[in-house]
């Protein structure tokens, strides 16, 4: 499988978008994490279950709130104690760190007008800040991985950080004002957006750096 051995790590694992890729993910042979927000603490059986039909080794969850630093590193540092460093006894049994899907999001309905700023501020934290603490902490662990990596016969893969914007980073949405902001800063039906994040993570895209890819079904160009 084209992603065997490789973990995947999804900030927003367990949403529908979030949990549509991660299987797509799974079927190619990747490990997962899967940092969930607190709120979604008491539900994470629930989701986990309607996601991906339950937990197993290959899937781990963890606690995350993505616009804390604390909370990133801890997560960060939790998932490669027991997900890659648990995995290295034999190199053949290794799991490298390579993707990081960042699918977590936050949006809230009001005229532009009217948004208090602490809503303004709450869509720029979770959609830009949280995006960027979980590439910073995935690229440490990446590099660090392949540190490891150079030392033993087998190659580290490439790296791979997918963001998941919006067509409102594209386009004005009544009532979105703060969250096209937030999405535009970044630069969707769950199913044909999987199947992208899958091509991109492959080893045959590895020409593909920097792409704004819209998968949108046109909207974006009426």
């Amino acid at each position: 499988m084209a992603l065997a051995r490789r973990l995947a790590i999804l900030p927003g694992g367990l949403g529908g978008l979030g949990s549509s890729i991660g299987k797509k993910l799974r079927e190619q042979g990747a490990h997962l994490a899967i940092l969930y927000a607190p709120f979604e603490a008491a539900r994470r059986e629930e989701l986990l279950e309607s996601g991906y039909g339950g937990g197993s080794d290959a899937i781990r969850t963890y606690e995350c709130d993505i616009t804390a630093p604390s909370s990133v590193e801890s997560a960060f540092h939790a998932l490669e104690r027991e997900m890659i460093r648990a995995s290295s006894s034999t190199q053949s049994d290794v799991v490298f760190p390579s993707i990081l899907i960042n699918t977590a999001g936050y949006v809230s309905l009001s005229d532009m007008e009217m948004t208090p700023p602490e809503e303004t501020m709450k869509h720029l934290t979770t959609n830009i800040f949280g995006p960027m603490l979980c590439s910073q902490a995935f690229a440490r662990l990446y590099f660090a991985a392949s540190k490891t990596a150079e030392a033993s016969a087998n190659p580290s893969p490439p790296g791979r950080i997918v963001n998941i914007a919006s067509q409102a980073a594209h386009v004005a949405l009544p009532r979105h004002g703060a969250y096209c902001a937030s999405k535009a800063a970044l630069f969707v039906l769950p199913e044909e957006v999987a199947d992208a994040v899958v091509f991109l993570c492959q080893d045959s895209s590895g020409m593909v750096n920097g792409a704004d890819i819209r998968v949108d079904g046109g909207f974006t160009i009426q």
